[in-house]
């Protein structure tokens, strides 16, 4: 029997999809069956590997990382006996913005995703707005840390945002806008204010105990923010050469197993549920190799109560007074305790005790900007779930080295939890449609694009899936060779529950004279979406191998929107192989593709729809629409500005708007195509970016 876990971070990741195998058409040419159907969230996971990785993070007197050791500079002891290394790597990332480039380029994000990332060297960053974060200045502290974890991530970087106030989550992207937003949309403020523990207090009062973290029925016992983390640990585990991160952002973190007033009429039963479940998170982390620093948002602290201007208490009131500081320097010091133990456990920073949290972070960035990759087997191969201390030393002198101070061996898995989990779809097809990154077995590209859907409140999340060198290969004889291609797209809410999905099997084949890098085509596809947002996850399966796609998609009320855009896609142009050729015909005058890099004697035509509220009856208006092309630096290369009247939205309060892009006169290089509606004192825009080739 499995067990069902909901997750407040990387809720996709650890979702189980089920599929109906048999759901499926074969045809002699390319055909489509879609359908929607919802799947129920399971917890999967998946860990074990020969080597023991160590992310090892080597800094000078300034606290720059040292670039250059080999294997050789370097020492690593498990339990304290030496261990051979058997895998060493130099990781170096590469520079956040090069200076001479606009803010676009690091700001605007692709909007063709690519399963390349899975293979590329980085961070996984997750920024945890935990709930111990006080109201007031300490919760702005806490998003202006958070919002600068964002600034500082390098462009092969992904993160995510999670919060234990509300569940809020963000899964993985490099999307600065979309973490941003769920930044601000967080709310803290869960967090007991002194009136709510007042109020609090007087219902507590009638069953003899007195209000703690421990007994908040919220988060009993302090157990949510463990489970969390542990969650985080347990979703990022698995051999990665980007290095993991957790941003943990809060004032707390319970790991007594006490109530630490020292009132045993408290206890609801907490001391071996807090034990156990800490010693479960901290399994989890050493397994994951996750970096954690603990950033404190409340400020520079004055331990004392006679700091406060509300309290009733001074110097010398007697002992009631002598006892509130005592108890009051004794939970400042336990409470810094606290923050310390995870990065003290996996060689991470605690940055406590300052009104200016988030200018520690740069630097925390700056640290793993370079950092060495380090395998060694260990003299215990068997999964006994045992800790092993490792300690990692370095023989050049003056340098400080950072790493993980231990690792946790994978228990052996529940043979029956397994059998269940993976027995209503096949393994290939699970694991890409709910790893924690893609799969990458080949090469596959992703646009989704919304448009309104004539007569519904929904919209339709329109999926260009590129598919390069996949399904077919020329024959020995020469004729030309297919096969069946089956792609599975899905669409998740924010909070991992899966709320859509299309299914097609196309068949289709090349002539034998195709090159294997000419076998590349587009295939169609489409999901029905109420307004919200939504991470869309795409699996191809053909010739025994399986890759994946991941992306995210804002459904606009098109309905109910006085002014709304679709998205920008780009014209198929010729010799572009799409299938099902005229799948979205009812829909779009177009055939999108992928494709967004161009050789200057291409022909680029963008196409865009503008709504004025599809299910409105107010008077329409004429529309001034403003586009521009604008180069890496910032320069505006291509401008054009036209009015729609008000009879161009006649038909389904809709106008079609195409812009022609002049590639012969662009140098090479990357460009956005920027376009701004003006309705009265409505505004909506659009960007898209793509690139000339040399």
């Amino acid at each position: 029997m499995t067990r069902t876990t909901r997750v407040a971070i990387l809720a996709i990741a650890l979702v189980t999809i089920h599929l109906n195998p048999s759901a499926r058409l074969q045809a002699g040419s390319p055909r489509v069956a879609a359908q929607a159907q919802n799947a129920a969230p399971q917890a999967t996971f998946r860990g074990g590997t020969d080597l023991v990785q160590v992310d090892v993070s080597v800094l000078d007197g300034k606290r720059h990382p040292v670039r250059g050791l080999t294997a050789a500079d370097f020492t690593i002891l498990e339990d304290g006996e030496p261990r051979e290394i058997q895998a060493f790597s130099e990781v170096s990332l590469p520079d956040r913005l090069q200076a001479r480039d606009a803010s676009w380029t690091r700001d605007v994000p692709s909007d063709v995703a690519t399963n390349v990332t899975a293979q590329e060297e980085g961070r996984l960053v997750i920024i945890l707005l935990d709930r111990t974060i006080p109201v007031g200045e300490p919760s702005i502290t806490a998003k202006r840390i958070a919002a600068a974890a964002v600034e500082q991530l390098a462009p092969s970087d992904l993160a995510a945002v999670v919060s234990t106030s509300n569940r809020a989550v963000q899964n993985l992207t490099s999307d600065h806008a979309r973490l941003l937003r769920a930044i601000n949309q967080a709310d803290l403020s869960t967090d007991i204010s002194d009136e709510g523990k007042e109020i609090e207090a007087a219902v507590f009062a009638l069953t003899g105990r007195t209000w703690s973290t421990l007994n908040d029925g919220r988060c009993q016992c302090g157990l949510c923010v463990l489970e969390t983390i542990t969650s985080i640990a347990d979703a990022v585990q698995g051999p990665s050469r980007r290095r993991k991160v957790l941003f943990f952002i809060g004032s707390d973190l319970l790991l007594q197993a006490a109530d630490p007033r020292g009132k045993p009429d408290n206890d609801v039963g907490c001391q071996k549920r807090l034990k156990d479940t800490r010693e479960v998170m901290f399994a989890a982390v050493d397994r994951a190799n996750l970096t954690i620093h603990s950033l404190d948002p409340t400020g520079l602290a004055l331990v004392t109560p006679t700091s406060r201007a509300s309290s009733t208490v001074r110097p010398g009131s007697g002992p009631t007074g002598s006892a509130a500081m005592t108890s009051s320097i004794a939970d400042h010091l336990l409470r810094q305790g606290n923050l310390q133990v995870l990065p003290a456990r996996t060689g991470g920073r605690a940055v406590m005790n300052t009104n200016g949290p988030d200018t520690a972070v740069p630097d925390i960035f700056r640290e793993s900007d370079s950092y060495y990759l380090i395998g060694f087997r260990p003299a215990d191969a068997s999964a006994n779930g045992k800790f092993h201390r490792i300690t990692v030393k370095t023989t050049r002198r003056g340098l400080d080295v950072r790493a993980r101070s231990g690792y946790t061996a994978a228990a052996s898995a529940d043979p029956a939890h397994s059998s269940v989990a993976r027995a209503s779809v096949s393994e290939p097809v699970r694991e890409a449609l709910t790893g924690l990154l893609p799969a990458a077995a080949v090469s596959v590209d992703l646009n989704a694009a919304t448009f309104a859907v004539p007569g519904s409140q929904k919209a339709s999340v329109v999926l260009s899936v590129g598919v390069s060198a996949f399904a077919a290969a020329a024959s020995t004889d020469g004729a030309p060779r297919g096969g069946p291609l089956e792609i599975v797209a899905t669409a998740f809410d924010t909070g991992g529950r899966p709320k859509g999905m299309a299914r097609q099997t196309l068949e289709l084949s090349w002539p034998p004279s195709a090159a294997t890098g000419s076998r590349r085509f587009d295939a169609l596809s489409r999901i029905d979406l109420p307004p919200g947002e939504y991470e869309v996850r795409v699996a191809v399966t053909s010739s025994a191998r399986t890759a994946s796609v991941f992306s995210y998609v804002t459904v606009p009320a098109f309905a109910s929107a006085p002014l709304s855009l679709s998205n920008i896609v780009i014209g198929a142009s010729s010799g572009t192989l799409t299938a099902p050729k005229d799948f979205l015909s009812p829909l779009l005058p177009i055939v999108p593709m992928t494709r967004r890099d161009f050789a200057r004697s291409d022909r680029l035509v963008a196409f865009f729809r503008i709504y004025q509220g599809t299910g409105r009856q107010d008077p329409l208006a004429a529309v001034q629409v403003k586009s521009t092309i604008v180069d890496a630096r910032g320069t505006v290369v291509a401008t054009e500005a036209k009015t729609l009247d008000a009879a161009s939205f006649a038909t389904g309060r809709a106008a079609d708007y195409y812009i022609a892009a002049p590639l012969a006169t662009l140098a090479a290089g990357d460009y956005l195509l920027k376009v701004e509606t003006t309705m009265g004192g409505r505004v909506a825009g659009r960007a898209l970016r793509f690139v000339v080739a040399p």
